[in-house]
Order: structure tokens, then C-alpha cells, then sequence
């Protein structure tokens, strides 16, 4: 599907979505032209499907990162979870997985106070039956916005 060059360009571009062309030649042992050309071909073929910018929650002020599994009370045609996960800007990513826990969420909120209103409104006014968080210590490495 992709050879190694691409997925030289694919891992500079995720560590830098605002690199120029030269970079992504450098990085993959291209001219800038030919690395445009092959980034115009992801783009294309909906592999690249676009570049997004890496916020500093920090510096906003909510710098306690938390790891959330969450499970719903399962009411029928209740969409307040979902709406709530749209409109409360501390949810910074939500994903619906399977096993026991139905949603697993990375919440980014000013301190623990903060975490315990959050909980609060999920539990009074989204349909949220249990949650289990976790305080994220550090990171890695990673391609996704932190």
C-alpha cells in the first residue's frame, strides 16, 4: 500500500504537521519537489487526510492530563453523553470501545476540583452510571495531540 519512503514522510509530517517540503525530502531522502509529489499522492489517496495543530493544554490552563473509562446507564435514544462529549471543551478525545467499558476519553482540566465538576455533569446530566480515571504521569512518544 505505502512503500518506506512514505512512511518516512507519514512519521516527519505526524511529528510536524506544518513541515515544508525540504523537510520532508530531507527526512526521507528526497528533493522538495519529489516530496511534495509523494505527500500530494497520500493526500489523494485519503491516507493523509489532514494536518492538525498540537495544543499546549497547559498553557490554556488545564494542565492535569486524565485517562477516563466510562460506563453509561444505557437509556434508549438518550444522546446526552455524546452531546455532552460535543460541547464540554475538557474532553479533548473520546472513543467508543469494546469489552465492559463503553467509551474510553483523555480529559484535559485546571485541577481535581475541575475532574470532580466534570464527573459531576456526566453523572447528573449525561447518563453516565461509572467512571474509572486515571492521572496521566507522563508520555512516551506519541502522533496524537497530547
Amino acid at each position: 500500500m505505502i512503500d518506506t519512503i512514505d512512511e518516512l514522510i507519514l512519521r516527519h509530517l505526524t511529528r510536524d504537521g506544518r513541515a515544508t517540503h525540504r523537510e520532508l525530502g530531507q527526512a526521507a531522502g528526497l528533493s522538495p519537489n519529489a516530496a511534495g509529489a509523494r505527500l500530494a499522492r497520500l493526500v489523494e489517496r485519503g491516507i493523509v487526510t489532514g494536518v492538525h495543530a498540537v495544543v499546549d493544554h497547559a498553557r490554556l490552563g488545564r494542565p492535569l492530563e486524565v485517562t477516563m473509562d466510562v460506563w453509561l446507564e444505557h437509556r434508549p435514544n438518550d444522546t446526552s453523553f455524546i452531546d455532552l462529549v460535543g460541547s464540554d471543551d475538557r474532553i479533548v478525545d473520546a472513543i467508543h470501545i469494546t469489552g465492559p467499558v463503553d467509551y474510553r476519553l483523555q480529559v484535559r482540566v485546571a485541577s481535581p476540583e475541575d475532574l470532580e465538576d466534570l464527573l459531576a455533569i456526566m453523572r447528573r446530566d449525561a447518563g453516565v452510571k461509572q467512571t474509572d480515571s486515571r492521572i496521566v504521569m507522563g508520555r512516551l512518544a506519541t502522533s496524537l495531540p497530547a
